[in-house]
């Protein structure tokens, strides 16, 4: 038996001896990904792959493989000419087998898919995106969708995931605000970490991206420069990453943009020195998609030969979405002395290790019944519960839950579109796979003979009125309005088309008829609501009659209006494929919103940043307040929480919390601290720690925090943590404006 075919020898040995046999070509041949959507069509019902892919093969025998189960309008691949779950684990296998065939030494393929907020596959389990998920303020929740996302993705015998994604959140102008969890990085690390373990244990293996500082882009632009020093870098954006890789991460993406003038996917410093030197990484990176070749682009390179050399060198070890121009540019820089053997060696190796680690050359062939997993009814119900956690309850002047109705108006661009309620990363839904807020409430109201009218009223973003005058006469006809305004991430309309199988398909829309203005590579300048919107809104005003708003969004959008004028306010965001149904049990009261905001909601453009966790509490304008609308982790319930006695005994902060309303529900209790001598000037108010409890009408609890010295310390320019000792105030409670206080407690470091 060859050394690096014996499973008894250790990954690192096997790769030595596995790399001592390798031509350059087989070497090459890893560090490329190879696009899965590109390489097979589906006719007839027909599996085939396509030649495009086997010459590339024979050339270079490529190691990773990406979107081969990807759907969506991006990609052209739907339910008719896509990969359904019946055949997933045929086409995982048939490329696998192909790549042993091809491979001298038989190495397995490597396959990743995209997994932002769900198996980006048809038919799988879609949760709200990122900022819905932030609203939950739940780890044990994180980590179970964590698992259900891992089983879905094992289950087709891939191996990774594109995901979690681990930006902070940093400029809400910026198009992938909805993909991202929080402002705070304390909540998106421990969302990072319980989602990294929940994939882990179910045999899935996450790609963390986008490393480093995509959350916090010039002016909002997507890729833009990024203007960090290292302190702030540390401690904001790179905490998430850190963490996610003590909980066992090993694949990283690298993001497009620079920073302080050096593009990450060429940078040394940021992919050796601190990724592997400072964190302890032992995997491999991998470009985000064309950020290899983007380097030409940042004026940092002149041809493929430089770019893959210069991201080679830095520490990227894997390209994405260009295999050509990647491999064919490390063989010319190969040639012209750009990079050595050693260089090729040590990138290889990092992907062979992988496969090493995962016991891949021993079993290619994982995998379960999609069928029977995607969708299985113990995911459908964590996929409800994580819907019903991401609502945030902004506003209720008591007509909430809705009671002693008998006609309801659903009025808006939103409330009956199945695209619009999953946001972006997401394959194309057949009928009836998204409850949406129409369907949810129907239901609910015909269980409640309740008499339900409906018209959309206007689109996102289109200047059509034509709509108006049959909304507003539902509307007069009507006890309640519910009206469900928000924005789109999908180039996909609300019109299903049916095919000759029976199958139903979003029809994607035109660059002019796109209602598109959130989602990737769409930032914004206005964060107003887009069209008619706001226009129809001040009709529906005129009538006269209570009137409920649930915004369905990616991005926080200026909801003055909305919530000076509206009776009750709930922010859904994309609350996912069970979102109509969690929006209607809210509105009528079968549960009670509990979801907090993961992020601060401006009042204009101009004030922003409107971050809770500034260096300092920022100064009001002359012509407007500093403050937010809604300030980070506000939220409301149908119930009322009193929090007492906040106290610390030793390092144990603790506090009291009673439910003093009438019915049953959650709250959640927030930590946070304001350090006073720190050797770093570090944010006014920082988020420690948080815990969800539900609690009985007259119940009470004592929710504790203990402290650790990650949690009193920071990071120094350098990246290491420091706790050396000192004063902080303490602040506890379950609402940002009645936060308890404890001042000028000294603490000091424990005996060694």
């Amino acid at each position: 038996m060859q050394p690096y075919r014996n499973p008894e020898l250790s990954p690192e040995e096997r790769t030595k001896d596995i790399l001592s046999r390798m031509t350059v070509e087989e070497k090459i041949g890893q560090l490329v990904k190879l696009d899965g959507f590109r390489s097979y069509r589906i006719e007839n019902g027909k599996f085939t792959v396509l030649d495009s892919w086997l010459e590339f093969m024979d050339r270079y025998p490529a190691g990773t493989m990406s979107v081969l189960l990807r759907a969506d309008w991006w990609t052209g691949i739907n339910w008719t000419n896509g990969i359904t779950p019946d055949r997933a684990r045929e086409a995982v296998t048939t490329f696998q087998k192909l790549t042993l065939e091809k491979s001298r030494l038989g190495i397995p393929l490597y396959i990743m898919e995209e997994a932002s907020h769900g198996l980006m596959a048809l038919g799988t389990t879609v949760f709200p995106t990122g900022i819905g998920l932030g609203s939950m303020w739940d780890a044990d929740l994180m980590e179970r969708i964590g698992k259900v996302v891992g089983r879905e993705t094992a289950s087709t015998g891939v191996q990774a995931t594109h995901g979690p994604v681990l930006d902070v959140i940093g400029d809400v102008r910026w198009s992938r605000v909805e993909e991202n969890y929080s402002e705070d990085p304390f909540l998106t690390s421990v969302y990072a970490e319980r989602y990294v373990r929940g994939l882990r244990s179910e045999g899935t293996e996450p790609t963390l991206k986008h490393f480093c500082g995509h959350g916090s882009p010039e002016g909002g632009h997507n890729s833009a420069p990024v203007h960090a020093g290292p302190v702030e870098m540390f401690n904001f954006q790179l905490r998430p990453f850190r963490d996610a890789i003590a909980a066992g991460a090993h694949s990283v993406m690298s993001s497009y943009n620079c920073v302080d003038g050096e593009p990450v996917t060429g940078s040394r410093h940021y992919l050796t020195e601190v990724l592997r030197e400072k964190f302890g990484f032992d995997g491999f990176v991998v470009s985000d998609r064309g950020a290899i070749q983007r380097l030409k682009y940042q004026r940092v390179c002149r041809d493929d030969a430089e770019c893959s050399a210069l991201a080679l060198k830095a520490g990227c070890d894997v390209d994405n979405g260009h295999w050509e121009s990647h491999a064919e540019g490390l063989k010319l820089a190969l040639d012209r002395g750009l990079v050595s053997m050693e260089d090729l060696d040590q990138a290889a190796g990092h992907v062979l290790k992988q496969k090493f680690r995962l016991g891949l050359f021993e079993n290619p062939f994982p995998g379960g019944d999609p069928v029977r997993i995607f969708r299985s009814p113990d995911h459908c119900e964590t996929a409800l519960e994580a819907s019903r956690k991401s609502l945030v309850l902004l506003k209720n002047n008591g007509i909430l839950p809705l009671r002693q109705i008998k006609k309801l108006a659903v009025i808006g661009p939103n409330a009956d579109n199945p695209m619009n309620q999953i946001g972006d990363y997401s394959a194309p839904q057949r009928e009836g796979d998204v409850i949406t807020p129409l369907a949810g409430i129907r239901k609910m109201a015909g269980e409640r003979n309740v008499t339900l009218s409906y018209s959309p009223g206007c689109r996102i973003r289109k200047m059509d009125r034509s709509l108006f005058p049959e909304a507003l006469a539902l509307a007069q006809d009507s006890d309640v309005i519910l009206f469900f305004p928000g924005g789109s991430s999908t180039k996909y309309g609300s019109a299903m088309t049916r095919t000759a199988t029976g199958a139903a398909v979003s029809q994607v829309l035109s660059p002019e008829e796109s209602e598109k203005e959130s989602g990737e590579g769409t930032d914004r300048a206005v964060l107003n609501y887009s069209g008619v919107q706001l226009e129809l809104f001040r009709e529906l005003l005129k009538l006269g009659k209570p009137i409920v708003v649930v915004p369905i969004q990616g991005r926080p959008l200026l909801m003055n209006e909305f919530s000076e004028r509206a009776d009750a306010l709930i922010l859904a965001w994309y609350p996912g494929m069970s979102g109509g149904r969690a929006i209607a049990e809210a509105l009528f009261g079968v549960y009670s919103p509990s979801g907090r905001l993961p992020v601060s909601l401006p009042r204009a453009e101009g004030q922003l940043p409107v971050n809770y966790n500034a260096l300092e509490k920022r100064p009001d304008y002359v012509d407007l307040t500093s403050e937010p609308l809604y300030p980070f982790g506000f939220g409301l319930s149908y119930t009322e929480f009193s929090c007492k006695d906040l106290r610390l005994e030793g390092r144990t902060l603790s506090l009291d919390v009673t439910n003093t309303g009438k019915r049953e529900g959650e709250t959640v209790v927030q930590f946070y601290l304001t350090a006073l001598d720190a050797p770093v000037q570090r944010p006014h108010r920082e988020l420690i720690g948080f815990r969800r409890v539900r609690l009985a009408p007259g119940e009470a609890c004592t929710v504790a925090l203990a402290l650790t010295e990650k949690m009193l310390g920071c990071c120094d320019r350098s990246g290491d943590l420091r706790f050396s000792g000192g004063s902080y105030d303490f602040h506890a409670g379950d609402a940002p404006s009645g936060l308890m206080t404890l001042s000028g407690v000294r603490i000091d470091p424990l005996p060694r």
